[in-house]
């Protein structure tokens, strides 16, 4: 079955988002990627794709969606789609049954007028994804199929009848008269031209409310009798059923939703001035001016900047380990890291201006959290049994973000503890970054990294994080400058 996802069988997706999601903070940028879409949308971006090439298959897939015209029939379509929906609800709610005829039919007529729309807006554009290229081969198939071209014909015929209905109303001495209308032209439109004051809240009984007022309820009437043969012929079309909306196409337009919302929020962050890029596939990690998108979005609704950094892990390298001052931005570099290598296995633009990933197998993180008073564990045991199932089931070649482990243990045991999980991961072929404030850890092992985050000439932080030795010393100065301990300030506050 032909998917915009993926080429080979869809992995089985998790029953609840993956723990990642929280520690990222990935729900909190999904949740505004989604804000307008349904939740088939939204449990999209829950699952990876099922391998390598399905990934590279997304990637170029968004490229061509990123294309203006291509991305403004799509959004049409999905507009038709979803105000179908809208008219197949009201039908269920109507309780005349010739205004719900009136509904199957409106709703029929928008489906193959956005299917046939879809199809001439995809003809005119030029496509680099097998993708896109698949979906407008797809929907000319389906459109030449004779069963829908006898359906799309019966739609056609009944809606133009339907909509050449006319009735004109006369009201004289409190009395309304109401009488089969001979005007030619848009129904709306003579009313808009002929009741302005009222603006389009006039409109054909059949796309009224559910409930008819007692106006609507004659012009029905009026027209059931003068066109018997017509309503014959809507009930005998109502009365099939016919199930028009395909099971495949339905799919595929909600596999469209998953590109649409990402590209709508990137062009929504762009705006603000935030920059993305589409990775590159290689063998080295390498980014520039990458940030926390969470972080980034929050920030830009107050006007604020947020700080990009710059990453590189050479092929033979395996672990960052990342130490520094308190509030230095480790966590948020982290995230960022993060975030990178899942909007790329999610062949999505990244948030950075550079970007080359290699592939990565899974993604695993695991986070500092408190203590929980319900397990009656400790920190230390409700770490150790997070940390369980990423250490069993040997997933080799996934990157790991690792972020302030074993803090409730003595340094020396803390030490001992992370450097065996760094010496794990490493010996499954796994990549990834360790922050943490043990200094000692970053030269634990072959293939570890030492990064640290900045402070100024002056202790002040600058949230840069760059290739350097650990050191304990400029946290522990600007701690003592912070509570006014120096040497100097001391013999100030004594004298």
């Amino acid at each position: 079955m032909f998917s915009l996802l993926n080429l080979s069988e869809p992995k089985e997706r998790n029953a609840s988002a993956p723990v990642f999601f929280t520690d990222l903070n990935l729900d909190q940028i999904m949740a505004k990627v989604t804000e307008d879409w349904n939740d088939e949308v939204r449990r999209l971006y829950e699952s990876f794709p099922s391998d390598p090439a399905s990934e590279e298959y997304r990637r170029a897939i968004y490229g061509d969606v990123k294309q203006e015209e291509v991305f403004a029939a799509m959004m049409d379509f999905e507009r038709s789609i979803r105000e179908r929906s809208l008219f197949a609800a009201r039908r269920e709610k109507a309780e005349d049954e010739a205004q719900q005829q009136a509904w199957y039919l409106r709703e029929a007529q928008l489906y193959v007028a956005s299917l046939e729309a879809l199809h001439a807006a995809l003809g005119k554009a030029t496509f680099q994804s097998e993708g896109l290229k698949g979906l407008k081969d797809l929907l000319a198939k389906f459109l030449s199929d004779k069963a829908f071209q006898e359906f799309s014909a019966e739609v056609s015929a009944l809606w133009q009848e339907l909509s050449g209905f006319r009735v004109t109303l006369t009201y004289e001495k409190e009395r309304f008269t109401l009488a089969e209308g001979k005007e030619k032209g848009d129904y709306e439109a003579f009313l808009e031209e002929s009741f302005p004051e009222h603006g389009k809240t006039f409109k054909s009984p059949f796309q009224a409310d559910e409930d008819f007022s007692r106006l609507e309820e004659e012009i029905v009437r009026l027209f059931r009798k003068k066109h018997k043969d017509f309503f014959e012929k809507l009930g005998a079309f109502y009365k099939k059923q016919f199930k028009y909306v395909h099971a495949e196409m339905a799919r595929l337009a909600t596999e469209m939703g998953y590109y649409l919302a990402y590209a709508q929020f990137q062009r929504k962050m762009e705006g603000r001035g935030l920059v993305f890029s589409t990775p590159k596939v290689s063998n080295v990690l390498s980014t520039k001016g990458l940030y926390d998108l969470a972080l980034a979005y929050v920030n830009s609704e107050s006007g604020k900047t947020v700080v990009a950094n710059d990453a590189y892990l050479a092929q033979e390298e395996s672990f960052f380990v990342l130490t520094g001052p308190n509030q230095g931005g480790k966590t948020t570099y982290a995230r960022s890291l993060g975030q990178l290598i899942y909007f790329t296995k999610m062949g999505l633009d990244v948030p950075a201006r550079f970007a080359e990933v290699p592939y990565y197998g899974n993604l695993w993180t695991h986070f500092s959290v408190e203590e929980s008073t319900e397990t009656g564990r400790g920190k230390l045991m409700d770490e150790l049994v997070r940390l369980k199932p990423m250490m069993e089931k040997g997933q080799e070649n996934a990157f790991v973000v690792i972020n302030e482990l074993f803090t409730t243990a003595a340094n020396f045991d803390a030490n001992v503890m992370g450097k065996r999980v760094l010496e794990y991961f490493i010996g499954e072929q796994c990549k990834g970054i360790y922050v943490t404030h043990l200094g000692e850890l970053s030269k634990a092992c072959d293939g570890v990294v030492s990064l640290r985050a900045g402070v100024d000439e002056n202790q002040k932080l600058t949230y840069q994080i760059s290739r350097s030795e650990a050191e304990e010393l400029a946290g522990a100065n600007r701690q003592v400058e912070k509570y006014r301990l120096t040497y100097e300030q001391l013999k100030e506050r004594f004298s």
